[in-house]
């Protein structure tokens, strides 16, 4: 009976140790922006689709680029090209909702990228000052 007892201790054990990474807690964190290049939307005046070759894991993200030059620019500075209110829909925000934001909604006002869903047009240039401004104020109660 000893030798079956080794056998299946021994195929348990490498039964764990064989798992792939991310079946032992270590998952992979969720692509941001549907894998679109966050730089892109600054530099190429809109989103461009990211490469898993240039990839790199910011907060708990994983961010895509369509360039080593982009991925660059992004490492030394995230916080100039991360969109506001962690990617939700600005509009949504400011009415006091969580909404999911759709990458290809967005609007760059005052250097800074927000998102806003595919549920209405995005706002005027005159209206996004005011809903930023409601959105800012929602996003601070969170914190």
């Amino acid at each position: 009976m000893m030798p079956i007892r080794n056998f299946l201790a021994f195929i348990a054990l490498a039964l764990v140790t064989g798992l792939p990474a991310h079946a032992q807690g270590t998952a992979e964190p969720a692509v941001a922006l549907q894998g679109m290049d966050v730089v892109s939307y600054f530099k190429e005046g809109g989103p461009v689709k990211g490469q898993a070759a240039f990839r790199h894991d910011f907060d708990g993200a994983r961010y895509l680029f369509s360039s080593a030059q982009n991925k660059a620019a992004f490492v030394a500075d995230p916080d100039r090209y991360l969109p506001q209110f962690d990617g939700l829909c600005t509009t949504g925000l400011s009415k006091g909702f969580n909404s999911k934001s759709d990458p290809n909604a967005w609007k760059i006002v005052d250097g800074k990228l927000y998102l806003f869903s595919t549920y209405g047009p995005l706002p005027a240039d005159s209206q996004a000052p005011e809903i930023i401004a409601g959105a800012n104020r929602n996003w601070a109660k969170r914190k």
